[in-house]
């Protein structure tokens, strides 16, 4: 059962409702429990995870809701802790790392790894139909990536959402965990999957070209 807890709504000033006073300020910092399935296997492998990349909109510290297709906007007088990005990056990284599942996780340049991940956030929102309801949105591109040659050994889109359970700010970071919670688990069962489909791979690859014991490589 995927567990998860709530963020941590810091108001500097004023209550957390949509209508506040002005100057008022609540800082978001989602917390999340990892979830882990029983059936993830252990890999003998690390994996390294660069910061994802994100259009100038969402590469901020605003919490986004989208108003029509083409319009965004930021939620009056609430901020993410830090950046979107930077705080996907982290959170992700916590999801892999705690699950238990990697002989070692971390940011990219901090270790000799097999795999590394990078990624682009496609969407990170909540949307307002008009239906007076809210929904969460969210979506990842992720490239499992071959770290000593570079070659892109996977790729897959992610995508998650969340209903809003009405249009206060409590209820809209709920549905943010909620939503983020999921995303992470189905990147990490597929990172787990398509990092072992890779390594078949290589050792594949690795067992085609070498050389055959007590043979010698002829001379030019």
């Amino acid at each position: 059962m995927r567990l998860l807890s709530l963020a941590l709504v810091i108001p500097l000033i004023g209550g957390c409702m949509l209508a506040r006073s002005p100057g008022s300020v609540s800082i978001i910092a989602p917390q999340l429990e990892t979830v882990v399935e029983a059936d993830w296997p252990e890999v003998d492998w690390a994996v390294l995870v660069q910061r994802p990349v994100a259009d100038q909109m969402r590469n901020s510290d605003r919490v986004l809701v989208r108003v029509s297709r083409s319009r965004l906007q930021p939620w009056p007088e609430a901020a993410w802790l830090d950046s979107m990005p930077d705080m996907v990056h982290g959170l992700l990284i916590q999801s892999l790392e705690d699950s238990g599942r990697f002989s070692g996780v971390g940011r990219a340049g901090g270790m000799r790894s097999r795999f590394g991940l990078a990624s682009e956030i496609r969407s990170f929102e909540a949307v307002d139909d008009g239906s007076g309801r809210l929904t969460v949105e969210l979506g990842m591109r992720i490239n499992l990536v071959h770290q000593p040659t570079g070659r892109v050994m996977a790729t897959r889109s992610f995508q998650e959402s969340r209903s809003v359970e009405g249009r206060s700010l409590d209820a809209l970071v709920i549905a943010f965990e909620e939503a983020m919670a999921g995303l992470f688990a189905d990147i990490n069962g597929w990172v787990l999957s398509a990092g072992n489909e890779a390594t078949a791979e290589l050792d594949g690859w690795r067992d085609r070209f070498s050389v055959p014991r007590g043979r010698q490589p002829r001379g030019n």
